[in-house]
C-alpha cells in the first residue's frame, strides 16, 4: 500500500516537472518543495526561500526550487521499506588513474605548493532500480544524513545522503564544522585514528577558521574540541564551529567557506587550480553545497556520498583527502568504502 509520501513521490515523478525532497538529519518528516511549471530558478545572493544546488565550480547564479508550494510528510522509522539487497560491485577499472591522480598530489604537496589537496573519481553502475525505491531506502537507511532527491529538467536527477553540514543558521547563530578522516563504524570497538587521518583533520579545521575570521572577529568565533561524528557505516572527524549570523547577503558566507578543505584542500586556491587541472572530468554538483534557506533559517551541507542518476547510469562521485602521509593504495579503498553508501540502495 502506498504512504502519501510515495504516492505525491510517483505524481511528481510522472509530471516530469521540478522538484526536491529532502529529508534533514534526525528529523522524523520528510519535505517537498515543487513547480507547476519548468522554470530554472536563479539565485545570486542565496537570499532566496527554496532548495538551493549549488555546484563545485560555484558561479553568482545558483539554481534553486521555491518554497512556493511545499508539503510535510511524517516518515515512520520503524521499519525500511525496500531491503532489496544488491549484488553490484564497483568498477576496478579506474583504480590505476586514481593511485596516479594521488602519487602526483602528494609531489605536489611535497613540493609545498599544496597541504592538503581532495583528489575524487566517479564510479558509473547500470541503474537496475527505479529512482523511487533508492529514495526509500536512503530515506530510512541513513537518519543521521541529508537526505535528498533532485529533479529539474534542465539539470537532471541527483541524489544524496550527506554527512557533511556546511551552513547553519537560525535567529542570530550560525554553525558549520570541519569534517575529515574517515572509518568504518564498529559498535563493538573504538575507532582508532591514523596520525594521517588526525593530520588531515586538523588541516581541515585550521582553513575553516581561518576563513571564518576574514568574515568575523576571533571573539565571535567559538570552537569545540574534535569528536567523532557518525554518519552510516562510516564514522569522522569533527570540529563544530559557531559564529554570528552575518548581516545582508548569505552568498558571502558561503563564498568564503566553499570549497571547504575537506572536499578542496590547503591552501584552497592552490588545491582548487590543481583540482581543475587534474581530475579528468567536471565535478558538476558533487562537492559543491545544497539544501532549504529561508529568511528564518538556512541548513546548508556540502553535496557528499551522491550520485546523478538516468534510467541507465547511475554516477557515483567519490573522492579521499591526500596529505603527505598517504597511501594510493590505501586512497583508493577509501573511496570504495564511501561509495558503497550509494551502492547499498542501488
Amino acid at each position: 500500500m502506498d504512504t502519501p509520501l510515495l504516492k505525491k513521490l510517483k505524481k511528481l515523478w510522472n509530471s516530469k516537472s521540478p522538484f526536491v525532497f529532502f529529508r534533514l538529519p534526525k528529523s522524523k518528516k520528510a519535505t517537498v518543495y515543487f513547480q507547476k511549471n519548468n522554470k530554472l530558478h536563479i539565485t545570486d545572493n542565496l537570499n532566496c526561500s527554496g532548495f538551493l544546488m549549488a555546484p563545485f565550480d560555484i558561479k553568482n547564479q545558483i539554481p534553486f526550487i521555491p518554497e512556493e508550494f511545499s508539503e510535510n510528510y511524517e516518515l515512520n522509522r520503524t521499519k525500511v521499506l525496500d531491503q532489496t539487497k544488491s549484488e553490484l560491485v564497483l568498477d576496478s577499472k579506474n583504480k590505476d588513474s586514481f593511485k596516479n591522480l594521488v602519487e602526483k598530489a602528494k609531489k605536489n604537496i611535497k613540493s609545498g605548493k599544496i597541504k592538503k589537496v581532495v583528489v575524487s573519481q566517479t564510479q558509473k553502475v547500470v541503474s537496475r532500480r527505479n529512482i523511487i525505491s533508492i529514495f526509500q531506502d536512503l530515506l530510512y537507511n541513513y537518519p543521521l544524513a541529508m537526505v535528498y532527491l533532485w529533479h529539474h529538467p534542465s539539470i537532471g536527477t541527483w541524489f544524496g545522503a550527506s554527512p557533511e553540514q556546511f551552513i547553519k543558521t537560525k535567529g542570530d547563530i550560525s554553525q558549520t564544522m570541519a569534517l575529515a578522516g574517515t572509518q568504518i563504524f564498529d559498535k563493538n570497538k573504538p575507532t582508532s585514528w591514523s596520525n594521517k587521518e588526525v593530520e588531515e583533520q586538523e588541516l581541515v579545521a585550521i582553513q575553516v577558521e581561518k576563513d571564518l575570521k576574514v568574515l568575523f572577529p576571533n571573539k565571535q568565533i567559538q570552537k569545540s574540541s574534535v569528536f567523532n561524528h557518525r554518519a552510516g557505516n562510516l564514522v569522522h572527524l569533527c570540529t563544530y564551529f559557531r559564529f554570528p549570523k552575518l548581516k545582508g547577503n548569505l552568498f558571502e558566507v558561503a563564498q568564503g567557506l566553499h570549497p571547504t578543505p575537506a572536499v578542496g584542500g590547503v591552501p584552497k586556491k592552490e588545491a582548487q587550480k590543481f583540482i581543475f587541472t587534474n581530475e579528468p572530468y567536471d565535478r558538476s554538483f558533487y562537492t559543491g553545497f545544497l539544501g532549504p534557506t529561508s529568511k528564518l533559517e538556512t541548513q546548508l551541507f556540502v553535496n557528499l556520498r551522491c550520485a546523478s542518476w538516468t534510467p541507465k547510469i547511475t554516477t557515483i562521485y567519490v573522492g579521499a583527502g591526500i596529505t603527505l602521509n598517504s597511501n594510493a593504495e590505501k586512497e583508493w579503498f577509501e573511496t570504495q568504502r564511501k561509495a558503497k553508501t550509494i551502492l547499498k540502495v542501488l
